[in-house]
């Protein structure tokens, strides 16, 4: 059998270096980060026409029109995915909230489907479709029931990113405070008149112990 023997490298061949590699593989991993990042984002923004339909009607139930559509999206799928043949659910809601009106008119209207609304709410404001374990989860830090407060109080987990922050004025909501007026001394009584005192009860006299305080003995070894 013949030998075949390795062929010399040339010394035109360039050899791949270890900083080379290392910095290959980094970029080569940020150009895959970010590739993935772009286009994550841009088949999130790809709405469906149920998506739209479920986020128009997301904005009549809960009565806000600054939902975000990416988040709406996202709901839509998970809701899908918990309650079996939830589009016909959403299209039967479209008919209702079409009509136009506020929330609580929308509900007084919606009949048999008042609890598919309530269960839409609910999933809005908690960021999870149900109210269980192993729920799916949308949204903690955007889900409507933290948004109130949220300039003065962090979501739960969460901190406003600076040392002693719980120590600072909460800002304020617009409502003017009045500082408590100054208490206004009684007028003093007219002379000859004896001024009645409000009896008070006497005071309470020291107890002393019936035995003196224990006192444990040192532990002795065996």
């Amino acid at each position: 059998m013949k030998k075949i023997s390795p062929q010399p490298v040339s010394s035109r061949t360039p050899v791949l270096g270890r900083r080379s590699l290392l910095l290959g593989t980094v970029m080569g991993s940020v150009s895959v980060a970010i590739g993935n990042s772009v286009f994550g984002r841009a088949n999130a923004l790809a709405a469906t026409p149920l998506d739209e339909t479920f986020l128009s009607v997301s904005k009549a139930i809960t009565g806000r029109p600054d939902l975000d559509p990416v988040l709406s999206s996202r709901l839509c799928a998970a809701m899908q995915t918990t309650f079996p043949a939830y589009a016909n659910t959403i299209q039967s809601l479209a008919r209702i909230t079409e009509q136009g009106g506020q929330p609580h008119e929308i509900l007084d209207r919606s009949g048999d489907l008042k609890k598919a609304f309530l269960a839409l709410n609910a999933a809005w404001y908690t960021g999870s479709t149900e109210d269980k374990t192993n729920a799916p989860m949308v949204a903690y830090y955007d889900a409507l029931m933290y948004q109130p407060t949220k300039d003065g109080l962090p979501v739960p987990t969460y901190c406003f990113g600076r040392p002693g922050w719980w120590t600072e004025a909460p800002p304020p909501l617009g409502i003017p405070i009045h500082a408590p007026l100054p208490a206004t001394p009684p007028p003093p009584a007219p002379p000859g008149v004896e001024s009645k005192i409000s009896p008070q009860s006497p005071p309470l006299k020291p107890m002393t112990p019936s035995s003196p305080p224990y006192v444990p003995k040192p532990r002795q070894e065996h």
